[in-house]
Order: structure tokens, then sequence, then C-alpha cells
């Protein structure tokens, strides 16, 4: 069953879809998914509105909105999507997903929120995790985007990576270097390593040492200048608190070779007991081939299972390896 609701915040009125728990009890842990990229709040794929169902019939009460501009909410909207991405690299959408978190928590008297979606989705639900310690029960992270917005990454390239403005907050102890100067496009190798631009069909069918040239290139111990260095802080910090996370990417893509550049750099090889990290192997970034919407689903849902119990508080650390999924079904 789905229930259409207003939410009125910040001088928003922004509607999201409800899904009900299959059973009812007080005091429980819920589910937010946001909006991937500019895409509605049903998902790509009706991926967050499948994984909504699933995960409210094992129990959990979920819920689906609209952040401003985006779907059926109104609010203002930029002229380019170039514009929306670098609002939501900056965390533009963090204090509006705050109010909906607070104002859902006190609505259904709920004890926590696991945060998180697809992207963008993934951006915000890990700015607000690091900024909003209580009720934040868990964050999944579905294809996540640690480097800055398109237009600002190939702009950066051969440049030192921006400052994180914090104010007043804790800083991790764990130091981040950086790389600050390329002899070649970082940028561009990468997109085209990770066959994710125009030049990497030149190479489809002509040998090519691609996992070496990688290997090259990421130099793991640093950031690039492309990284978005405000939100691998937020990463440091969300991490180190302990708070449970799952991680999804497409296997081999351009944000699955990022991610592990990002994570190493920022852990240095870490064992994160509360960390999963996952794989689909044969799909793109919106999951919506070789089978992959269902396979995410399925491990959201098993995650969910055992990281949160009958409280629906999280449940005792348990350490988990990097799993390699031969495919995505």
């Amino acid at each position: 069953m789905r229930e259409l609701f207003q939410l009125d915040v910040k001088g928003h009125q922004l509607w999201g879809t409800y899904h009900p728990a299959a059973t009812s009890k007080s005091g429980r842990v819920g589910f937010l998914f946001l909006n991937p990229g500019h895409v509605p709040r049903s998902g790509h794929g009706g991926l967050s509105a499948r994984a909504a169902d699933r995960l409210a019939a094992q129990g959990f009460p979920c819920f689906r909105v609209d952040l401003p501009g985006l779907g059926d909410s109104d609010g203002p909207l930029p002229d380019t999507t170039a514009e929306l991405y670098q609002f939501v690299c900056g965390g533009g959408f963090v204090e509006v997903a705050e109010a909906i978190h607070a104002e859902l928590l006190k609505r259904h008297g709920l004890k926590g929120l696991v945060m998180g979606g697809l992207c963008g989705a993934a951006t915000t639900s890990l700015y607000l995790s690091d900024r909003v310690a209580e009720g934040v029960a868990g964050v999944f992270l579905f294809e996540p985007e640690f480097y800055l917005s398109e237009q600002e990454a190939a702009n950066a390239d051969g440049e030192a990576p921006r400052e994180d403005a914090e104010q007043g907050t804790w800083r991790s102890r764990l130091p981040l270097r950086r790389v600050t100067s390329k002899v070649f496009s970082y940028w561009g190798w990468m997109r085209m390593l990770t066959r994710e631009n125009e030049y990497a069909r030149l190479f489809r069918y002509v040998p090519f040492p691609r996992q070496l040239l990688l290997d090259l290139l990421m130099d793991w111990g640093s950031l690039p200048a492309v990284a978005n260095v405000p939100l691998v802080r937020a990463w440091q910090r969300v991490v180190q608190r302990g708070v449970p996370v799952l991680v999804i990417t497409a296997e081999g893509k351009l944000r699955d070779v990022f991610f592990d550049r990002i994570h190493r750099s920022a852990f240095s090889d870490l064992k994160v007991a509360t960390l999963e990290r996952l794989r689909l192997r044969g799909t793109n970034h919106i999951f919506t081939t070789g089978g992959a919407i269902d396979a995410c689903i399925g491990h959201l849902s098993r995650w969910a299972g055992e990281h949160f119990g009958e409280d629906g508080m999280p449940m005792a650390a348990v350490p988990h390896q990097v799993a390699e999924l031969g495919s995505a079904s």
C-alpha cells in the first residue's frame, strides 16, 4: 500500500509517497529515499519505489520525497542540469533534507531514518548524515559521486583540490594527501579508461593496457584535483562514527573506480566493520541493465535485515569483506 503525503518545510511545499510497514510497531527505524539527480522520487526504472515496497514488506516504514523543484514538488530550477549538479555537490539540498528528516521522525514516531539513494541522493544523504548524528540510523549509497560536477571536474585538471569550508566542526584526524598537478588530463583519462567517453569505443577491439594505465593514474594514496573535498571529509566522519553504510556501484565504471581511490585515500586501506561494499557487474550508472535493479534491491533488503534489530536501531557491527559480484542478478 502507498499513500501520498505533503510536507511544508523551509518555505517549500513538498510531496512524497509513504509506504507503511506491513507490521505496526512504534519506535522503529524507517527508510528515506531522495531524488536521484533530477529524476522524480520513483527513481530510474522504479528503483526507489520498488525498494521501498520491499522494505515496507519487511516491516520498515519507507518514504520517498521530492526535493524542491523536482518531481511533484514546487521550487526554483536552474537553467541547466550542470548547475543543478553543482548545487547538489555543494550540499545545496541538505538544509531542506534535514527538515524533512526531522518532520518524518516526529510525525511517525520513529527512532531513526536510514538515508540514501542513487547518485545525487547519496551525496545529499551523506552530507546530512555527517551534519545530523541524532536520528540517522544508517546510510545506503548507490553509485556515489565523490568528485565535483562534470563541468568543475574538467576545469580542475592540474589544480589543487578546493579546501573544505568547515566552520566550527570537528575535522578528521586522518590526513588527505593531494595531487597538485598532472602532465595529462586526469579527468579525460579517467572517463576513457572507464569507457565513459566518446573515445573509449576506439579501444574496444584494440589491445589496450586499461588496468595498467588505471593503476598508474590512480595514485591510490592521494586525492585528485577533481575530488569533492567537503564530501570526502563528511565520508571520513560518518564512517569513523560507526554508522552502518552500504555502498553499491557498477563495476568498472567511473564512480566505482573513483570511489576506490577516495576510500583508500581517506582511510589508508583501514578495514571498516560497519561498511559493506558491493559491485554489480555488467550494468550502467543507473542500474537499468543486467538485472541490476533486482540485485540492488535484494542486497539493500538483506543489509537492512542484518543491521537493524527488533527495536529498529543498529545492531552490533559485523565485519564485512568487500564483495565482488559475478553478475548483477
